[in-house]
């Protein structure tokens, strides 16, 4: 295994990027095992230096996306990302980035960093083992193919800030149908690894122990293609993406997050995740949250637990 981190922008990369040349592949790591692997808004540029490399490299066939320790994502790092000034009550001149920044940074972004993991041109495995919320679920939502443990908690755990359904629901839609998609996004549903792959979010779910070794059987099974068909079948995939509108979800989710998700009205009686955050900071907004949802009905994976410690 050869580490190639060093070619991604940043002094301290949140991901780690290596190839492993025998088994022709890269593993891309999410590494910030303290943090539940919470994805900070750096980690973008980061993301497109690593697709620009392993679609230039014939050595690789394909790419392991997996997160170091116990948990592959626990979504967006609230520390790190703009979103608490877009909800700021103050004049648009108080706040860090006007409307015209935001809508650039989403519907530009999103394209070239989700949409290029989503469009990459070598087949993309995801491993995921306990949590993937949120900006977690979206990354293995994009790769081609998902292996999860049979304990892993998925969902979109972030919708329960308020803004319940703005986030790329075409290919949620597609996978899972709308009425599942419409549960995951409304109450915050966490799915187990099992269950996810009854509803089609996943293609398997295997014990933890034997997740490794699932993914690597896959990995060399795809080895034995030549790389010309590999990468000609996945720019017809491409193509069929597009023809299906599914890569329009992007623009779609970017559009929502600046326009809508973050400037919400809240009545007095209803609870202000972000107001929240400005007056007493993160922790305690994420803490209040999950507080209100540990008191309301439980009903079957609707329990929010640890796994909502970090991120969202």
């Amino acid at each position: 295994m050869e580490d190639f981190t060093h070619i991604l922008p940043g002094e301290k990369p949140f991901y780690k990027y290596e190839k492993d040349r025998k088994e022709k592949c890269a593993f891309l790591t999410l590494n910030r095992p303290e943090k539940r692997n919470a994805v900070p808004e750096s980690a973008d540029e980061e993301l497109v230096a690593a697709i620009d490399d392993w679609e230039n490299d014939d050595n690789v066939k394909s790419v392991i996306v997996i997160g170091n320790g116990k948990h592959f994502c626990g979504g967006h790092d609230l520390g790190g990302w703009g979103g608490l000034d877009m909800t700021s009550d103050a004049p648009r001149s108080e706040r860090r980035d006007p409307q015209r920044v935001q809508l650039t940074r989403q519907i530009v972004g999103r394209p070239r960093t989700l949409g290029r993991l989503f469009l990459s041109m070598k087949p993309t495995i995801a491993a995921v083992r306990g949590v993937c919320i949120e900006m977690g679920n979206m990354i293995q939502l994009y790769c081609d193919m998902t292996i999860a443990s049979e304990t892993a908690r998925i969902g979109n755990l972030g919708q329960t800030i308020g803004i319940s359904g703005i986030t790329t629901a075409r290919p949620y839609i597609s996978l899972i149908g709308q009425k599942r998609y419409r549960e995951m996004v409304t109450t915050g549903k966490l799915v187990s690894g099992k269950e996810a792959e009854l509803w089609g979010l996943v293609n398997r779910a295997v014990p933890d122990d034997q997740l490794e070794a699932e993914v690597m059987a896959t990995v060399r099974r795809i080895a034995l293609l030549p790389i010309d068909g590999i990468v000609t079948g996945k720019a017809f995939t491409a193509l069929v993406y597009s023809e299906m509108g599914l890569v329009a979800s992007f623009i779609e989710a970017g559009f929502g997050h600046s326009l809508g998700a973050f400037k919400l009205a809240h009545e007095e009686d209803e609870f202000h995740f972000f107001k929240t955050a400005r007056e007493e900071g993160i922790s305690a907004a994420i803490g209040a949250r999950n507080q209100r949802y540990r008191e309301a009905p439980i009903s079957r994976g609707l329990i929010i637990g640890e796994e909502a410690g970090i991120g969202f």
